[in-house]
């Protein structure tokens, strides 16, 4: 680990302002990015942004040197989006959903993320924060599911349905 990061984490401990300060500006970027993809605008994932980095600072003691930092925070960031979306009922219990026939493969031209990003939005919030996820985060069924209090199954399930009406809403397009 670079000197100087792990002087910021032990400043950041430590309550140190100027270290929490030199963390946020070294990470915030990437993980305002984040919490645009769970936000419902960029207000929201300004708050979602505040709420993780608060949490980071309180938490950040916890953080043992094993593993990528970077992946640590990328973690916790999400859990405090998934928090916020919990806090306003935003997906309770997930219900199962009737696997649709996959699609025929005939995309031949490129998509923009934005695009695609935009799509995976307008999904069914439970569909959507699923694949979101899976397919972003590299969750695998079993985290989700337990994060969302779903079985294996239904979390499969909801994966099969968002990726079946994205790509027909792609291919519509």
């Amino acid at each position: 680990m670079q000197d100087d990061l792990k002087h910021i984490i032990d400043g950041c401990v430590n309550w140190e302002r100027r270290s929490q300060e030199q963390l946020y500006r070294r990470f915030s970027k990437d993980l305002f990015k984040v919490c645009k993809l769970y936000g419902a605008d960029t207000q929201d994932a300004e708050d979602m942004l505040h709420d993780a980095f608060m949490h980071i600072y309180k938490n950040i003691g916890s953080y043992h040197f094993s593993g990528v930092f970077e992946g640590w925070l990328r973690r916790v960031t999400v859990n405090c989006c998934l928090q916020a979306l919990r806090k306003r009922k935003t997906f309770q219990q997930l219900a199962e959903i009737a696997v649709i026939d996959e699609v025929e493969d005939d995309m031949d031209k490129p998509i923009p993320f934005v695009a695609i990003l935009e799509e995976i939005n307008r999904l069914p919030a439970k569909a959507g924060l699923v694949l979101k996820l899976y397919a972003l985060e590299g969750w695998s069924h079993a985290e989700i599911a337990e994060e969302l209090e779903i079985t294996v199954g239904t979390s499969k399930s909801q994966l099969n349905y968002a990726r079946s009406v994205l790509k027909q809403k792609l291919m519509a397009s």
